[in-house]
Parts: C-alpha cells; structure tokens; sequence
C-alpha cells in the first residue's frame, strides 16, 4: 500500500474510534430526540474540528442528536461521543424531551387537560 493512502482520503474513509479518539462511549445519557443549541460564548473554544462542524449546524436552531448525526455524517454513537466533548467545553446547551416511561404525572397538567375535555362535552 502506498504511503501517501491517506492523502486522497474523505472523512468517510477515516474510522469511527478515530474520530473519537478511542472511545466508544459518551458520558451523557442522549436520546435521539435530545435538543441541543449552541451557547454564545462558545465562539472561540478550542475545538476538534468534527466538534466546530456540529456547533454550526445547531448554532441558531435547537437540534435532536439524531439530525445532527445525519447532517454531520457519523454513526449516531460517535455523534453522541462529540455531543458530550460540547458539553463538557459548555459550548452547547442540552434540552432533554421528557422520558417515555414518566409521560407526564404533573397533577396540574392532568387536572387542566381533564378540565380542557369535559369543556368540550
């Protein structure tokens, strides 16, 4: 194999765990359909550059970790890993949806849906 393979090559020929530096879990317990928005002060961090690309794309506009992995390109889990890096440079802010197993048990709520229903009756 030539020495100069690397040369001609796209970010999609580079390995996963390459992107991550070796790891092959994230910190942060993200779903798909987390949020997350970038954070002014942001500008200027010392980033990877796989980091940089993920901070323009929800810069202005919250984003689920599942459009960012499509729009970055990556596998989901090496998304995740570079989620948890903007973390931790508190570079984006994390919204997470509410858990699937707790739908929504606030007192208040339910008694103002069930208020909201029998007005409809």
């Amino acid at each position: 194999m030539p020495s100069d393979a690397w040369a001609g090559s796209r970010l999609g020929d580079v390995r996963p765990y390459a992107v991550t530096g070796g790891r092959t879990q994230s910190r942060y317990d993200l779903s798909l359909t987390s949020l997350l928005c970038s954070r002014p002060a942001a500008v200027g961090a010392a980033l990877a550059p796989e980091c940089e690309a993920l901070l323009l794309h929800c810069s202005g506009h919250p984003r689920s970790v599942a459009e960012l992995a499509a729009r970055s390109g990556h596998p989901v889990q090496v998304t995740k890993i570079l989620i948890g890096d903007l973390l931790d440079a508190r570079a984006v802010t994390l919204n997470a949806p509410m858990p699937r197993n707790n739908p929504g048990t606030d007192p208040q709520l339910l008694e103002a849906v069930l208020a909201g229903l029998k007005s409809l009756v």
